[in-house]
């Protein structure tokens, strides 16, 4: 069963109704989100996005910690020997994954861990794209400009700093409204009901001064505000309902003067409609997932296949949704940590994708990976360390499969894709050969977005030459 959480900016009450799912759904008044953040949906006035066909779901699993995900995706036999597993291996030393055991994946050029068979099974049926080498960039970064310290992203290799560049697609860490929030506000909402949500909390990845989105949570029960179900009212001391009392309150607040006031009442209002709805589709709701711990990924993404089930009833054309799935940070104890990481994270997208193919609307949903960075080439003995560029995975039917982006070299000597000074110490930290930016406007731009709109989301996008990786179909 899914949950609900209180909100953060601004907090609502919750609430919930006895009315039949189809009648709560379709009778939604003023509603900006349950739990929400951000500013009330129903104050918006969107700009017009380009022309897409039916709705569509953005789904953002972020791996909070800094995933390695140069063992996710691994050379098994290219060309280049600086970019071949031999090289590969070399460099990993320990914890490299041996050719003979990766499930290979296209061409066989590369393959997947081991413990990624779901994954690779998504890729043999042609729908999974991988992003080589992605990271924060405000322009195309080399060696030469590590060493000057020229436009680099700001603290680098900081846990907070690059989760929230990486969420928010820039380089300063005082910008605030995320590339989700972005695209939520660029192609409005078909309800007045919030299309974006976070099932861990609030994130800068759906932040936004235009719009607003939902905080879900798969480990709290939605609760109904006392008085807004019959059942509930037989103790007020009161001849007249709750309900009644409430909404006459509410009534009294949105026509005040006070701005503060209004607004409470705005939020409170749009938390009542909201939760109707929500509380009936998480609750009635089934997509064919086993049940599994609420507080892993596979619980969180059995609330998003809940509500991709529901999103024509509940009038969203488009949705935005950020998934956490933490633990990532393996500086320690990594050869027995990864393969159990690597298991949940399996299992959940297996499990996520089967619902969607069954429902019949995996062309219409795309999935896509993000984490803190890449980890160090090199091992510390016990792990490996905080590193900068990474692999990123992207799935679902609008996907056309393949490698994008540019491998890295791994050598451990005159490396030009090493972020140091090269005449010091090999770090194996390496410079992105792909922007978040890059990767983030192609997704914007399947959801529908413009190119002004994907200018105005990503400002240092007009500084590289790519501006689509092409790893969507229309």
């Amino acid at each position: 069963m899914s949950r609900l959480i209180a909100a953060s900016q601004p907090t609502a009450s919750l609430a919930g109704s006895t009315a039949k799912r189809r009648t709560v759904l379709k009778g939604l008044g003023a509603a900006a989100g349950v739990t929400m953040a951000g500013l009330p949906v129903g104050s918006l006035s969107p700009a017009s996005a380009q022309a897409t066909t039916g709705p569509r779901s953005l789904v953002c699993i972020f791996l909070f910690g800094g995933a390695d995900s140069f063992n996710m995706f691994v050379p098994r036999d290219h060309r280049e020997a600086n970019q071949g597993h031999a090289t590969y291996s070399a460099t990993k030393g320990s914890f490299a994954i041996d050719a003979g055991s990766l499930l290979g994946i296209g061409d066989g050029a590369f393959g997947l861990h081991p413990g990624l068979g779901e994954l690779a099974s998504i890729a043999e049926s042609g729908r999974l794209a991988t992003v080589m080498n992605v990271g924060p960039l405000s322009r195309p970064t080399t060696n030469a400009d590590v060493v000057a310290q020229a436009e680099l992203p700001q603290l680098l290799f900081a846990h907070n700093a690059q989760q929230k560049l990486w969420q928010t697609g820039r380089r300063l860490v005082a910008v605030n409204e995320g590339w989700g929030g972005s695209i939520t506000s660029a192609v409005g909402q078909g309800s007045q009901l919030s299309s974006a949500f976070s099932i861990s909390g609030s994130v800068p990845f759906l932040a936004s001064l235009d719009s607003s989105y939902s905080r879900l949570s798969s480990t709290v029960q939605v609760e109904r505000l006392v008085g807004y179900d019959a059942s509930l009212r037989s103790w007020i001391p009161s001849s007249e309902g709750l309900e009644q009392v409430m909404a006459r309150s509410l009534a009294s607040s949105a026509a005040a003067t006070n701005p503060l006031l209004r607004a409470a009442s705005a939020t409170m209002q749009s938390s009542i409609a909201a939760t109707e709805a929500l509380q009936a589709v998480t609750n009635e709701t089934e997509v064919g997932m086993e049940a599994t711990n609420p507080r892993e990924l596979g619980g969180r993404l059995r609330t998003v296949a809940q509500l991709i089930a529901n999103r024509e009833q509940l009038g969203m054309e488009r949705q935005v949704f950020f998934v956490g799935m933490g633990g990532w940070d393996t500086h320690g104890g990594q050869a027995e940590r990864f393969p159990v990481l690597l298991d949940e994270f399996n299992r959940a997208v297996g499990a996520f994708q089967a619902s969607l193919d069954a429902m019949g609307v995996s062309d219409s949903v795309t999935t896509f990976t993000t984490s803190d960075f890449g980890r160090t080439l090199t091992s510390n003995g016990d792990g490996t360390d905080h590193g900068w560029g990474g692999h990123a995975f992207v799935w679902g039917g609008a996907v056309s499969p393949g490698r994008y982006g540019t491998y890295p070299n791994l050598s451990t000597t005159n490396n030009p894709d090493e972020a140091s000074d090269r005449t010091s110490n090999f770090g194996g930290r390496l410079i992105p050969t792909t922007s978040v930016t890059q990767y983030g406007a192609t997704l914007a731009r399947w959801m529908g977005l413009d190119e002004r709109q994907i200018d105005g989301a990503f400002p240092d996008l007009a500084k590289f030459a790519n501006r689509d990786l092409g790893f969507m179909t229309p």
